[in-house]
C-alpha cells in the first residue's frame, strides 16, 4: 500500500507536534472525521461531513443509508462498505454504528461508533 498520512482524528499532540496517522489507520480516522463533522462547518468544504437532520427520522435504514454514501463518498480509499446501525434503547439519546470496509481488497477490522442523536 502507498503510504497515506494525515493529522490524527481527533488532533493529539505527540512529543511537542501534532501527531500524524499512517496508511491503514489514516483510512479510520478519515471515517471517523467524516461522520462527526457537520455539514457546513468546513468552511472550504462545505459538503463535507454528515448531516445529523436524518436522525429527525429514527428510521435504522434511512440513517445507515446516509452514513453509506457519506463514507463511500468522502473516503475514497474505503471500499466494499458495509454499514449496520441502530437506536440505543433507552433516553441516551445514542445511536450506534458498525462499519465494515476494505482498503486496497484487504478486510479492515469492523469501526464501531456511537454518535449522538
Amino acid at each position: 500500500m502507498a503510504s497515506t498520512r494525515g493529522l490524527r482524528y481527533p488532533l493529539q499532540v505527540s512529543n511537542g507536534n501534532l501527531a500524524i496517522s499512517e496508511d491503514l489507520a489514516s483510512v479510520e480516522d478519515q471515517i471517523i472525521s467524516v461522520l462527526e463533522t457537520r455539514r457546513f462547518e468546513r468552511v472550504m468544504r462545505s459538503n463535507y461531513g454528515f448531516d445529523p437532520g436524518i436522525f429527525d427520522t429514527l428510521e435504522p435504514n434511512a440513517i445507515n443509508a446516509r452514513i453509506y454514501n457519506a463514507v463511500l463518498n468522502q473516503v475514497p480509499a474505503a471500499n466494499n462498505v458495509q454499514v449496520k446501525g441502530s437506536l440505543v434503547s433507552g433516553d441516551d439519546g445514542l445511536y450506534r454504528v458498525e462499519i465494515k470496509y476494505t482498503v486496497q481488497g484487504v478486510p479492515q477490522p469492523p469501526l464501531r461508533i456511537s454518535l449522538n442523536i
